[in-house]
């Protein structure tokens, strides 16, 4: 399976796949889109339909552990129609505004069969619990075999995704405990978010800091001089690698012991 770029945009692509984790501190791109997609629960489905136009259709999917689509479509739907004449489809979903992220997978949508099916089946009731019409008789699941991906994180952030890069990837683990983390952060440790801008965001004046990001490499927080006044974006880097919220616990202990050391 091989992933085609455009020619104007393989220096930007190379760039996004070069600055991995280990150098910045931050989730791939690659990361990115299996969390976002691996969260999300509805999506914009492409197929290709009449007169060989683009038709949208909204779906609710899942996704198996190598960030494969699940898609359970009726017979009856005009995209499942237009699937059967011709299989290659895309699905974006996205995080809500498009300030935020949104991922596009792209490739070819094949129904699923014996063992298989009840096993992706599975997958997608976990994801799904209130999808009643699983049993019903003109429904089948389908799997998109990803062969592109399209990543956008917001403005100013974007990329073509290596297919094999977002195979091997995994979503990030604190993606369902993000956001009690930020609130507990905010609520009742705004004081250690200051001092972490002050001795390793480069911004000796912070007066007030919030946080508003969390993954397993760090957390992201919006740094301002005085109350009220204009913030700016820093990110915080964790030591190691940190999958649960008690991990992620143990490392604000020791940002707090090195920012008071330092």
């Amino acid at each position: 399976m091989t992933h085609v770029v455009p020619e104007h945009q393989r220096a930007e692509a190379e760039r996004t796949l070069a600055a991995t984790p280990g150098v910045r501190g931050e989730p791939s791109d690659a990361e990115r889109s299996r969390t976002l997609i691996a969260a999300a629960r509805t999506g914009a489905l492409a197929t290709i339909g009449e007169g060989g136009f683009p038709f949208g259709s909204l779906v609710a999917h899942a996704v198996d552990g190598r960030g494969r689509p699940l898609l359970l479509l009726s017979d009856l739907a005009e995209h499942s129609r237009n699937l059967a004449g011709d299989p290659r489809a895309s699905l974006m979903v996205t995080e809500g505004s498009l300030a935020l992220g949104r991922v596009t997978v792209i490739g070819r949508v094949a129904e699923l069969a014996g063992d298989e099916r009840d096993t992706a089946l599975e997958v997608y009731r976990a994801a799904q619990p209130d999808a009643f019409y699983a049993g019903f008789g003109d429904f089948r699941l389908y799997r998109m075999e990803v062969e592109s991906v399209r990543y956008v994180g917001g403005f100013g952030r974007m990329s073509w995704v290596d297919a094999a890069a977002y195979t091997e990837a995994e979503p990030d683990p604190l993606r369902p405990h993000a956001e009690r983390i930020i609130a507990h952060m905010n609520d009742d440790h705004a004081d250690a978010l200051v001092l972490f801008c002050r001795r390793f965001g480069g911004r000796p004046d912070t007066a007030v800091a919030r946080m508003v990001g969390v993954d397993r490499y760090g957390f992201s927080v919006l740094a301002a001089d005085e109350p009220g006044g204009p913030e700016t974006a820093v990110r915080l880097a964790f030591e190691e690698r940190t999958d649960t919220p008690d991990a992620v616990r143990k490392a604000m202990i020791e940002l707090v012991r090195r920012a008071r050391a330092a």
